[in-house]
């Protein structure tokens, strides 16, 4: 962890100036505990006793011990169901020196144990902890001694623990149990653990024990930094920047005097102010409130300018105890409008966020825990994935409440990427306890949650739960019977807990009760709203897999879409660790056990086939390995259609209220396991056809056509990717997005502009352009017949054409709309291409396709990690996949249309690999192989 890194080292650093100076007693010194198989494991029913590494779980302690397989492996997340409903107890010995054993204050630092657990030093106990999500700081004083000392942290399994806490309850709270489908375990709502340790629609149930985050030894004499919290504002038009210090004190003194210092160097900045601790309830804060007298440079999210980030050092000192926290603070400003959309009342509220004041389009996606073992989560793979993230466009991501409070790596990573944060806290899909201990151990782990992460200028909302409003007024746990009870339990845990807690420590951001939620609308009705999916306020989730995802129609028109999503499987090559030969069959009972969808494969069949033909392969392992490509051509087109709906309502409001779209996140981006999931980019780390999809359907200036109806073609620009302002009509008082029009804009703006002009140009660049309709036939290369249109919008987004399919096809001499094909550009005035896309006249099941031979022709070497691949076709071809084999990488493009005989992609390898390593593994096809 961030914290734990940086106290680390400034306990080294300080280490080396006692030595310098003969040493003083009581100085602040910091012991790590942790470390790589400095701990025993055991387990009494078994006998098992093997040495393990901290941060660390049982699974993966035995797995490393060869005592289990992989637990992805097939079926064994059912076949070790005993591991979580048995008691693991981690323990080991440690040295103390004089100076730490005869500190006047020692504290055991545990950053995070999950979850039920006793810990004893030396035989004596010194606390228990039943939430994974709390930091905890034990007294040790006087317990540890000079020389060897010992510790056990005795866990309680989570599955008995709660099961046990639901049998003891006065009334049921549900849900008492996941769905069958999903394999899992009963009664997680019961602790305050990772929820979807217990399983998931998406995930296997892994109710894991252990010291999941770092562990350690404080040492001082009277007051050290425990952690800093900063959020950066705007007073009065000048930036100043509220420092909370939380510190750790000796509650033997009544207050300990000393001195906070703030360094930002990049500022030339350093403030030293004297502060008073009280040590009444053995924590204390201070907060200082720091101006400053130059201007910054801001940060701004993904596509909208440069991430700026300055880095920031506290100090404390006291006497002989000196300790520092460093991180990295953002310069921005973040609002969410809820204003009427128009005169109308009855039209309802915006919901939209403002970032350093310019109305920004949530581009994003939907984050779950990377790993069933958060100790496999390295900083690496957050990178590489953040990193493609951000490649495709994306400027947001939801961080789903079902899981945990990520690492500070992910917050760090989404600071430097500029992906914007939309953070649930942890509860999800259930009820909870509101007993008074439960409700004090929800308020601590909120309040340190909070200011663990409030200082990162990529998290721009809090929201209190994941569809928990929706799902109380729907009645989706069998309530409804019972409303009243269940009701007030909501308010209580969300309103009366846990709201004043977020207010009170972070003031620049809003606290919104539950995702989705009508926000404002719901809290005048009462917090939880008649209607919680309304299209007139808040956010929706939308799923609807009896539906035509290929058809826009279908989609709902909401203020901003915070989930929604379509399954597919992940990639071949990522099952082949975790499957056997014999799973490759789609009537292996692998491929139902994969699946924690109710009906999920049922579905996903049905949504293939309504839009490809599934009749013509025969072999039962070619047919599954194609069924998969088939599902994530389903996937990618299903949520092109979706997000690209979203999109061209952002700057139109319908004469119902509806309109004013400002989000799309889809779900999901990750996967925890090798299954079907929503994710865009599987466990292994290779993207699925909807990641590269996102790149085009997210990208800042879109030519998005749709069909209106059957034989009217509507063609949309949109381009929320350049700066824009609210509008309001001055009769009707109906809001629209435009983009900046003049220089007077631009310049009464925080728009990252060098020089004005090139912003204006850029915006021009965007706004007005030629557009090109190009007509194919599959059966050849050669275009029938091509269109050119000037456009030019004055919202963000508009429509720039529309026209009669019948009379294109007629214009075009194709024979049949099922087997023609309209290709889009857009052109600025230099002819410059600015955006490409495709349209369907019919679903390809309709189309005689001709059968494309296609061929890697060569792979040449950019450098050691990036590779030219050039691949040739003898007729056109749908959806042309490559795929690298055992080589991880990805490509700049995937599952394209190839109406030119020759292409050329880029290949982007994890690792350094030759060209003919890669060229060996890589493998084309097209839908005309399987269809």
């Amino acid at each position: 962890m961030f914290w734990f890194r940086v106290s680390l080292l400034i306990a080294t650093g300080i280490s080396q100036w006692m030595l310098n100076t003969n040493s003083l007693v009581n100085s602040y010194e910091q012991v790590p505990l942790d470390g790589q198989l400095n701990w025993m494991l055991s387990e009494a029913s078994t006998g098992v006793n093997i040495p393990a590494s901290v941060p660390g779980s049982m699974y993966t302690a035995l797995l490393a011990k060869n005592l289990i397989q992989d637990p992805l492996y097939r079926d064994n997340d059912n076949k070790y169901v005993w591991l979580g409903n048995s008691d693991w107890t981690y323990y080991r010995n440690f040295t103390v020196s004089k100076s730490v054993a005869e500190s006047s204050k020692v504290l055991l630092v545990c950053e995070g144990l999950d979850t039920v657990a006793s810990v004893m030093v030396n035989g004596k106990s010194v606390g228990d902890t039943d939430n994974m999500f709390v930091r905890h700081a034990f007294d040790v004083t006087g317990i540890v001694k000079e020389g060897d000392n010992s510790i056990i942290v005795g866990f309680r399994s989570a599955v008995l623990e709660a099961l046990e806490r639901d049998q003891k309850s006065s009334y049921e709270i549900p849900p008492n149990c996941p769905p069958p489908v999903q394999q899992g375990q009963c009664h997680v709502n019961q602790l305050r653990k990772e929820q979807c340790s217990f399983s998931w629609d998406w995930g296997p149930s892994f109710p894991t024990q252990g010291i999941w985050k770092p562990i350690y030894l404080n040492a001082f004499s009277a007051a050290v930094v425990q952690r800093v919290s900063a959020i950066p504002k705007k007073v009065s038009g000048q930036w100043q920047v509220d420092v909370d210090v939380i510190f750790d004190v000796n509650e033997d003194l009544t207050e300990v005097k000393g001195q906070v210092q703030v360094d930002v160097p990049a500022l030339n900045l350093t403030l030293v102010q004297d502060v008073t601790v009280s040590s009444s309830q053995g924590r204390a804060k201070v907060v200082l409130k720091v101006p400053l007298a130059r201007d910054v440079l801001l940060w701004w999210p993904n596509g909208y300018g440069l991430q700026n980030l300055y880095q920031m050092t506290v100090t404390f000192t006291s006497g002989s105890d000196v300790s520092s926290r460093s991180f990295k603070v953002g310069f921005r400003t973040v609002e969410l409008i809820q204003d009427p959309v128009s005169s109308d009342s009855k039209k309802g509220l915006t919901f939209y966020f403002r970032i350093n004041g310019l109305p920004v389009f949530l581009k994003g996606s939907n984050w779950i825990p990377a790993d069933n073992f958060q100790e496999r989560i390295t900083r690496d793979r957050l990178r590489f994935l953040l990193q493609s993230t951000a490649a495709v466009g994306i400027n947001s991501m939801r961080v789903w409440g079902g899981g945990v409070y990520e690492s500070e790596d992910f917050y760090e990573l989404c600071d430097e990427f500029g992906i914007m944060v939309w953070q649930d806290l942890m509860f999800s899909v259930a009820l909870y306890p509101t007993y008074d201990g439960f409700l004090q151990s929800v308020a601590t782990e909120i309040r340190q949650q909070v200011q663990r992460l409030k200082h990162h200028p990529s998290i721009i909302l809090w929201a209190g739960n994941n569809e928990n409003e929706k799902g109380l007024r729907q009645n989706w746990f069998k309530t409804q019977d019972n409303f009243t009870l269940y009701y007030n339990d909501y308010v209580k845990l969300y309103v009366t807990t846990i709201k004043p807690i977020v207010n009170g420590e972070d003031d620049s951001r809003e606290y919104l009760l539950s995702s989705p939620s009508n926000a404002k609308e719901s809290e005048k009705e009462g917090y939880v709203a008649k209607d919680p999916g309304s299209e007139l306020y808040g956010d929706i989730h939308f799923y609807e897999n009896v539906v035509d995802q290929w058809n826009p129609a279908v989609f709902r028109v909401p203020r901003m879409a915070s989930e929604y999503g379509i399954q597919g499987w992940c990639n071949n090559e990522s099952l082949a660790s975790v499957f056997a030969p014999e799973d490759y069959s789609m009537d292996a009972p692998m491929i139902g056990h994969r699946q924690h969808h109710f009906n999920g494969n049922a579905e996903m069949a049905a949504e293939v086939a309504l839009h490809i033909d599934l009749s013509t392969s025969s072999d039962a392992a070619v047919k599954f390995t194609d069924y998969i490509y088939l599902t994530q051509i389903n996937q990618a087109m299903s949520m092109r259609t979706q997000s690209e709906h979203y999109r061209r309502y952002q700057s139109r409001l319908l004469s119902d209220g509806r309109g004013l779209t400002m989000g799309a996140l889809y779900w999901q981006l990750n996967d925890i396991w090798q299954a079907p999931t929503w994710a865009s980019i599987d466990y292994e780390g290779r993207w699925k056809m909807l990641h590269y999809y996102a790149q085009h359907f997210f990208q800042p200036t879109l030519v998005s056509p749709y069909l209106q109806d059957n034989n009217t073609l509507n063609v949309y620009m949109v381009v929320d990717g350049v700066p824009s302002l609210e509008r309001r009509d001055n009769v009707t008082g109906e809001l629209r997005f435009e983009p900046m029009s003049d220089i007077d804009d631009i310049k009464k703006s925080s728009v990252p502009a060098p020089d004005v002009s090139d912003t204006l140009a850029a915006i021009n660049k965007a706004t007005s352009g030629r557009l090109t309709l190009t007509m194919y036939n599959y059966a050849s290369f050669t275009p029938l017949k091509s269109w050119n249109v000037d456009y030019s919008i004055n919202t963000t987004a508009d429509s720039v054409y529309t026209a009669s399919v019948s009379q294109l096809v007629s214009e075009a001499n194709c024979a049949s709309r099922d087997n023609c094909f309209l290709h889009f550009s857009t052109a600025d005035k230099n002819n410059a291409v600015t955006s490409t896309t495709w349209l369907f006249l019919s679903y390809p099941k309709y189309s005689n396709l001709p059968r494309a031979q296609i061929k890697v022709v060569a792979v040449r070497n950019i450098s050691p990690q990036v590779f030219e691949v050039d691949i040739s076709s003898d007729a056109f071809a749908l959806y042309v996949w490559l795929s690298a084999g055992d080589v991880l990488g990805r490509f700049s493009d995937n599952g394209f249309h190839l109406h030119t005989p020759t292409a050329t992609v880029k290949f982007y390898a994890a690792n350094d690999v030759t060209a003919a390593k890669l060229q060996e593994n890589l493998k084309v096809k097209s839908l005309s192989d399987v269809q």
